[in-house]
């Protein structure tokens, strides 16, 4: 009579353990198809690449391709660990969930994506530079997604590299102003969206995420990527209040209140691409492309 009742009582065991194994496959299965997915666009921007016209655009594309599979693992590895190096976290969260994953590989294959288009009417440098900036732009999306965080640890290195990509491709006074007119006129704009629309549009990062982007867009395309940007930032506002979607908790190891903000990094993104796609298209009139800063 007691054998029964021991097996009975070892079957909930047995159910957890077969859980476990069950998951610990569903994880292996996921991770072969993300590897999968990687190296079938990298080999497809690989073979893209082998039909360009000239050599020097050639190599760019292969170091595009290369570097795809590179930033997702870059990414991964500072989305898990800078938060708690920088104590807004105080330790490690669970490994991300299938859908973050996702949206950070369809992010870096968007940045690469756009990256080889540019090379189609742009010089390699130029092209490999917003390559750079849309990376960095994407982490910072992916961060703001997150952890309602933007850290000044990229957002500084944004700052920085579009003032030494200006420097390097030969317009660093206009990458100089675009940077002082980002700051000033986007902490002004958010500043006023703050005080019209009741709402935390405003912070140091946010302000310093602007001066970057109009680092990289220069003085000639920061009136087109600020009117692009606000009109973003305005429809994610219309899209919460209509969706009753809520905002980002903002640095949650940071205060004991939680503090809620507006998402400015994917807008900021967004405006950057068109601006970088827009201002060299051949399809655009002359008089378009000089507006955009081309």
């Amino acid at each position: 009579m007691t054998q029964p009742r021991h097996s009975a009582m070892a079957e909930p065991g047995h159910g957890t353990d077969h859980a476990l194994c069950h998951s610990e496959q569903s994880m292996r299965t996921l991770r072969m198809t993300d590897t999968t997915l990687q190296l079938v666009a990298t080999l497809a921007m690989l073979a893209w690449s082998l039909l360009a016209r000239t050599t020097p655009a050639a190599l760019a594309g292969v170091c595009i391709a290369l570097l795809f599979p590179a930033s997702v693992r870059v990414c991964s590895v500072l989305l898990h660990w800078l938060p708690v190096a920088t104590g807004v976290r105080p330790h490690r969260e669970h490994p991300p969930t299938q859908q973050q994953r996702h949206e950070l590989m369809a992010g870096c294959l968007l940045v690469a994506a756009c990256t080889l288009t540019l090379l189609i009417y742009t010089p390699p440098s130029v092209a490999l530079a917003d390559g750079l900036a849309l990376t960095l732009a994407n982490a910072l999306v992916q961060f703001d997604r997150r952890e309602g965080w933007l850290p000044n640890a990229l957002l500084m290195p944004m700052l920085f590299c579009g003032l030494l990509a200006g420097f390097g491709l030969g317009h660093a006074g206009s990458a100089i102003a675009g940077a002082c007119g980002g700051w000033l006129l986007g902490g002004a704009g958010l500043l006023g969206l703050s005080i019209t629309r009741r709402g935390n549009f405003m912070s140091t990062p946010d302000v310093l995420l602007l001066c970057a982007c109009g680092a990289w867009v220069g003085l000639g395309g920061l009136w087109a990527f600020m009117l692009l940007a606000g009109g973003g930032l305005w429809a994610v506002r219309t899209v919460r209040r209509t969706t009753h979607t809520p905002m980002v908790q903002a640095a949650i190891g940071a205060s004991t209140r939680p503090i809620w903000r507006y998402p400015t990094a994917l807008p900021c993104a967004v405006g950057l691409l068109a601006v970088f796609l827009l201002r060299n298209s051949p399809a655009l009139p002359h008089w378009v492309q000089f507006i955009l800063g081309g």
